[in-house]
């Protein structure tokens, strides 16, 4: 959009010395500055000539210009490949969740409560992200994570003393 913007302008800038003409200015009967290129009968002696040479654009001043467009647009479309390549990054660094696996046996006669609580923990790591902030979970979370009863009841939990000791 910047691009655009300085080609329109100096391109008006160039065109509009083509069509240049003298610019005149003076003060009406009301006390209001008019500004025109044809001065009305009465106001001829009081109208100066306003000098319009600042607005004029040396062959100079244009070649800059152009080659400061030239350089803007060089810059606009390397932002916009860095960009591009920065997106497509991110989007590769996203890394899909993979479907479940079989659920682990775990044979309740022999397993071991280190054994449960891990895989009661890695079950709700696994539902972590699927969980609303109202409450509940995401239907989705079903195909990638495995529901795993707490197990608390059958071993005390983390942190928790022994009976005998907490009495």
């Amino acid at each position: 959009m910047t691009t655009k913007m300085a080609f329109l302008f100096v391109s008006s800038m160039l065109f509009s010395t083509a069509y240049a003409t003298i610019i005149y200015q003076w003060v009406d009967e009301s006390g209001r500055t008019q500004i025109s290129d044809t001065v009305p009968t009465r106001y001829k002696d009081v109208a100066t000539k306003v000098d319009t040479s600042a607005s004029h654009v040396s062959e100079k001043q244009r070649q800059e210009a152009l080659e400061r467009v030239a350089r803007e647009k060089k810059q606009v479309e390397a932002a916009n490949r860095a960009r591009a390549a920065a997106a497509a990054a991110a989007k590769a660094a996203e890394q899909p969740l993979e479907p479940k696996s079989a659920a682990p046996v775990i044979d309740s006669k022999t397993a071991d409560c280190e054994q449960l609580m891990r895989a009661y923990r890695e079950s709700q790591e696994c539902f972590a992200p699927f969980m609303r902030v109202e409450g509940g979970t995401r239907e989705e979370a079903y195909k990638y994570c495995t529901p795993v009863a707490d197990p608390s009841s059958q071993c005390s939990a983390p942190g928790e003393l022994p009976d005998r000791i907490n009495r």
